[in-house]
């Protein structure tokens, strides 16, 4: 007996200086002379414990709790094996016998309120943690413990409480920091969050959770460049982490790196093949890059894994579109809808296809915007407070802007002459900037205003709340239903005066929103009035100014004179290219012979395949259609100069096209109908005296294009002229544009003032 007391005395030094393979050897030894040797029954189990052989563990130490059931320990390493093998019923019971053997066994009592924890019975485990600390106090692990119950408990600040009481015990306890860094960003307190995880991270620096939660966060944020460190290391420490990859793929996604998010994407679903929501985003940046061919393809994969995702019809809808393909888009994103009937954003997207594709019924569009707003607006507004501001009728005005796209971006076209023109005597200007990838514009368009405001962090509910605290007077929206909107701001009627202006073509069909920025032309009066819920106020002249770039090039010569045949061009975004333009193209193709057509589209795939094959269908030689991807501002202006004259697709006219292609010299043919969306290129081409190039209908059309291909002379007249025709114009007059806005502004304050001293 002497001896096997040594023996095991010799194997536990071992066993506790961490030389389990030699104190195992001695374990065997003494349970081969004496097989129902309980301690040695239970210290080797407790080896195979250590090691991660739970069931080896299980057997050994049950047999030794089946010959001495008295061992408290037996019971609670018992217990740990069961735990680690997830068999939580189990481990509880163990346990029990455990602290029943032993009543104040602290670690127990700890290690059981885990279990119950894993069992969703929180009641139980907070018991558990709350006697650990009776008995132990000063354990910082039994704070963390309670604090982790208490939290999913959704007893927050209690939990908050809890975690600060270990780390008054344990500063240095990293998942402590964790934990109540994820408490401050459920809470919306960005910079408290920040510094915790910071903290964790300078405990942990290879802490995976703390660098996921605080990239997110940082891209939250708007701290892009931080978000990208976070996770840029993840995918080092654990390469073969899908997430790390879809997280960083993300960041590149919002700082428009599409190809490098692309790549991202990719090994995300090689480590993950069912991760849908990896092919929506492949799908999403394959469509910003005009490529619909691949969208569609990954759009299909993920539904494979997801049928049911919004997200992904969403998607599929806008590659369709991308394709010119807009009633398949629709039937796609109605789909999306039905799916996901609360989102607002999704519902929206709907609204914005529906004005591209013919026949429009302006009624039956209307009414769609009105199904939105009562599902997601009106609500809100009903809760709206009152407002407070200053009524003085001559005072010095708050203007607030909100637009996602104060950088390079098209609606900055029309915004920066108006921010560059303000009179700032008489009015302040904010600017409520939603760009996470902020750019060179973006510090421009900061230089001139009063007040920048960068929200891209915060909620729908909080920027409402900031413009209040702005005290703002008008609220202008730049977005409307496009992407990027914050309609629902506006649904909480933060200003007393809410203005939709330039970025979409049709009504909000929000009662928050006051009043609609127009002009006569865009919006005939009695015309189209009935089909918005805003008052539309028609600036004189013109709707709108706009700014050239910088970097436009020379006019160039007529390029018919060169070649010895008119080429004609479409450089809108082909999604506003419906059957009906495709069809009046090659009319004229058929008409002009050996005329040629430039479409900025991207080539080789469905799109250029099915023009070419309606072009062989009619004879017409499918090389004379040509293709173009999209390209940088300078390269995309000397492609507009290719063309001799540009056919405006129907029933969406270009607009920023339209006045590119003025600028360049190049006369735009187009067809006007009867919504804003199809009339409003008409203020374009009226401003610099082509009303004559203006149909009525798709015939009208066709006679336009061909009797402008042959004559030469009023081509290459226009050619020289149109620039210095728009220079000249109300179109770049900025200073009497904002002139005329901000009366507009002030007879909008004049009535607001009138109407509530009457109420």
């Amino acid at each position: 007996m002497a001896n096997t007391a040594d023996a095991l005395r010799t194997a536990l030094d071992l066993h506790n200086a961490g030389d389990l393979q030699q104190a195992e050897q001695i374990y065997r030894q003494v349970l081969a002379a004496q097989p129902h040797h309980a301690g040695a029954l239970h210290l080797l189990g407790l080896i195979a414990l250590q090691v991660g052989k739970y069931e080896a563990a299980i057997e050994l130490i049950g047999a030794a709790v089946g010959i001495d059931p008295r061992q408290a320990q037996f019971h609670a390493h018992l217990a740990d094996a069961y735990g680690n093998l997830g068999q939580w019923s189990e481990a509880v019971e163990s346990y029990r016998r455990a602290i029943g053997i032993a009543p104040d066994f602290f670690a127990a009592h700890d290690s059981l309120g885990k279990m119950f924890r894993m069992q969703n019975n929180l009641v139980e485990a907070e018991a558990s943690h709350r006697e650990a600390i009776r008995l132990r106090p000063r354990s910082a692990m039994s704070h963390f413990n309670l604090g982790v119950v208490l939290q999913a408990r959704g007893q927050i600040d209690s939990a908050r409480d809890s975690y600060q009481q270990a780390l008054g015990l344990d500063p240095t306890f990293a998942e402590v920091h964790f934990n109540l860094a994820c408490i401050f960003q459920e809470q919306r307190s960005f910079s408290a969050a920040a510094t915790a995880y910071q903290e964790a991270l300078r405990l942990k620096p290879d802490y995976l959770d703390a660098l996921n939660n605080y990239g997110v966060l940082a891209q939250d944020m708007g701290d892009l460049d931080g978000a990208g460190k976070c996770f840029e290391r993840i995918v080092r420490l654990r390469p073969d982490w899908a997430m790390g990859h879809y997280n960083l793929a993300n960041v590149h996604k919002l700082r428009r790196m599409r190809r490098e998010a692309i790549a991202c994407y990719l090994e995300t679903v090689r480590l993950a093949p069912t991760y849908a929501a990896a092919y929506h985003n492949l799908a999403i940046c394959h469509s910003e890059m005009d490529q619909a061919d691949p969208a569609i393809t990954y759009c299909q994969k993920g539904l494979e894994h997801e049928p049911n995702s919004a997200a992904l019809c969403d998607s599929m809808g806008f590659a369709l579109h991308t394709q010119g393909r807009g009633e398949e888009a629709i039937a796609w994103y109605r789909k999306a809808v039905a799916l996901a009937p609360d989102d607002a954003r999704r519902h929206a997207n709907l609204l914005y296809a529906l004005n591209y594709v013919p026949p429009i019924d302006p009624a039956a569009l209307f009414s769609e915007h009105l199904v939105w707003a009562r599902r997601h607006a009106e609500p809100l507004t009903a809760l709206a407070a009152p407002h407070t501001n200053d009524r003085a009728p001559d005072r010095r005005l708050r203007i607030g802007y909100v637009s996602a796209h104060f950088r390079r971006h098209a609606v900055n076209y029309f915004t920066q002459p108006i921010l560059t023109a303000h009179d700032h005597a008489r009015f302040e200007i904010f600017c409520y900037s939603d760009v996470l990838a902020v750019d060179d514009v973006t510090a421009h368009l900061q230089s001139l205003v009063d007040q920048w405001r960068d929200v891209g962090p915060k909620s729908d509910e909080e920027l409402a709340q900031l413009v209040r605290d702005d005290r703002i007077d008008i609220l202008v929206d730049l977005a409307g239903h496009i992407g990027g909107s914050r309609l629902l701001v506006f649904a909480r009627k933060p200003a007393p005066i809410q203005v939709t202006y330039i970025g979409y073509q049709n009504t909000t069909g929000m009662s928050a929103m006051d009043y609609r920025l127009t002009d006569e032309r865009a919006d005939p009066p009695g015309k189209t009035d009935p089909f918005y819920t805003e008052q539309l106020i028609r600036l004189p002249r013109s709707f709108f100014c706009y700014r050239p770039s910088d970097d436009s090039p020379p006019i160039t010569s007529l390029p018919a004179r060169a070649a010895g045949r008119v080429t004609f061009g479409c450089f809108n975004t082909f999604k506003k290219t419906t059957p009906q333009v495709i069809a009046a193209w090659l009319q004229i193709l058929s008409r002009v012979d050996d005329s040629q057509l430039l479409i900025l589209a991207t080539g080789g795939g469905y799109v250029e395949r099915h023009l070419h094959e309606l072009a062989q269908r009619q004879r017409i030689d499918p090389r004379r259609i040509k293709f173009f991807d999209r390209r940088a501002n300078r390269d995309y202006q000397e492609l507009l100069q290719q063309a001799d004259i540009a056919l405006d697709p129907f029933p969406f006219n270009g607009h920023t096209t339209t006045c590119d292609l003025i600028w360049m010299g190049v006369p735009v043919v187009m067809l006007e109908g009867e919504t804003y969306a199809s009339r409003f290129g008409g203020s374009v081409l009226a401003n610099v005296g082509l009303e004559d190039l203006i149909a009525g209908t798709v015939e009208q059309y066709v006679e336009i294009a061909v009797k402008l291909a042959g004559d030469l002379e009023r081509l290459e007249r226009l050619r020289t002229e149109l620039r210095q025709r728009m220079a000249d114009s109300a179109l770049l007059d900025f200073e009497g544009f904002t002139r005329n806005l901000e009366l507009s502004y002030r007879q909008m304050w004049l009535k607001w003032c009138a109407s509530s001293a009457s109420d």
